[in-house]
């Protein structure tokens, strides 16, 4: 059985996650976080979002994963903004199990991993700055998985097939 880093509690009494649980990793750094950050700053503050929202529905409410990414590679200070806060999340859990693993890589997966260094750039300036003695020891690399979104989707077929 594999471990579930995302259910590792990062913050006390935080937002309740699936799970049952508060404040779990992946209610803050998971493809539906990126989405509630967007939505708030966009709902804050709209003005700075008008390319984000023009891709939606024109409303906060309206805002997908899909209209996040082209947002921000279209320079969209809202979209831009959110994926830092992402990153920031990542970036600080991943220096958090460094410490503890000590690996060469780290492989994110699932539908962030899809948008490449648009998200990997911001994860991995984040993971060195919380890296405890990054100056001393390795840095492990932060990839993406190379069947991106689709990765567990392609694991639970390879499962199935094996009976």
């Amino acid at each position: 059985m594999a471990a579930e880093f995302g259910h590792i509690r990062t913050v006390p009494d935080g937002l309740l996650c699936g799970c049952g649980s508060q404040g779990c990793w992946e209610q803050y750094a998971s493809g539906r976080a990126l989405v509630r950050y967007a939505k708030q700053r966009a709902q804050a503050t709209p003005g700075n979002a008008e390319i984000l929202l023009g891709l939606g529905d024109g409303t906060p409410e309206g805002i997908e994963g899909k209209h996040i990414s082209e947002a921000a590679r279209q320079g969209d200070p809202v979209a831009i903004d959110s994926f830092r806060e992402l990153a920031r999340w990542v970036g600080s859990g991943l220096a958090d199990l460094a410490s503890l693993f000590d690996p060469s890589a780290f492989i994110v997966g699932g539908g962030l991993s899809d948008e490449g260094d648009l998200v990997l750039d911001p994860i991995r300036k984040s993971f060195r700055r919380w890296l405890v003695g990054g100056q001393w020891r390795p840095h492990a690399q932060v990839l993406a998985a190379q069947l991106g979104g689709k990765a567990g989707l392609v694991g639970a077929a390879d499962l199935a097939r094996q009976g």
